[in-house]
């Protein structure tokens, strides 16, 4: 007598088949990471059920699909390796480029500096400020006409009369590399035709690279280097404290 079981099996067999069928018509497309993942977990699920089931006969199709969607896939992971290392090369030699370097200097120079940072910038132009006081020092003694120097890039070419190339050079990466606009007026002023040696020396900070609030500098021929907090390089000049 054939039982309800019997009957059932033919369709069981043949849902077997259909499911291989289906994970070979996906791994045709598993080169799409998602049809490729669909394509071998029916795949292994079509071979598990067909191997159990004598009414089924797909365990070529289920495992023709198998093959199919891992090479589809190795290859698929074989070529992301390598263009992932081809864009990697020209993304780095993009960023060496130097027009590509010019504009991201310019854009970085459009950030506010960090807390940190910015204070840091505050304490090395507070440096540069002296160094650029010893050196005018040394060109009004040592110097011809017993006159300050009147321009920045003066000062950094002539440099200490102890100072290596190599220094000055470094110096002047300093002060160009400086958030701070570094500035010489008032210079050797003249009064009824003699000439009294003198200059006001400013730092202000470049905006928006230092954020509010930060440092300015001033100072003259005294060597007594002022900062204020609170306006321009004017009201440093007028109302600021001495430096720490």
């Amino acid at each position: 007598m054939e039982t309800a079981g019997d009957g059932s099996r033919p369709a069981q067999g043949q849902a077997c088949n259909t499911m291989a069928r289906v994970a070979l018509g996906l791994s045709l497309f598993a080169f799409i990471p998602p049809l490729g993942i669909a394509a071998i977990v029916l795949g292994h699920v079509a071979e598990s059920r067909i191997q159990s089931s004598a009414e089924a006969n797909g365990n070529r199709v289920a495992r023709a699909a198998l093959w199919v969607a891992y090479l589809q896939l190795a290859l698929v992971s074989v070529v992301a390796v390598l263009l992932w290392g081809l864009f990697g090369s020209i993304g780095e030699g993009f960023r060496r480029d130097a027009l590509v370097q010019r504009v991201l200097r310019e854009n970085d120079e459009q950030r506010t500096l960090d807390p940190e940072s910015a204070q840091e910038a505050e304490v090395t132009a507070k440096s540069l400020v002296y160094q650029m006081i010893a050196i005018e020092d040394e060109m009004r003694r040592y110097g011809e006409g017993a006159v300050y120097g009147c321009q920045v890039n003066q000062l950094l070419t002539t440099g200490m009369k102890d100072m290596t190339e190599a220094e000055k050079r470094g110096l002047a990466a300093r002060v160009a590399n400086s958030p701070y606009i570094f500035e010489i007026s008032r210079c050797n002023p003249r009064t009824e035709g003699e000439v009294k040696p003198g200059y006001i020396l400013t730092a202000v900070p470049r905006a928006p690279r230092m954020p509010d609030d930060s440092a300015v500098f001033c100072a003259d021929q005294t060597g007594l280097v002022l900062q204020t907090r609170s306006g321009t390089s004017v009201d440093c000049l007028k109302s600021g404290q001495p430096t720490p």
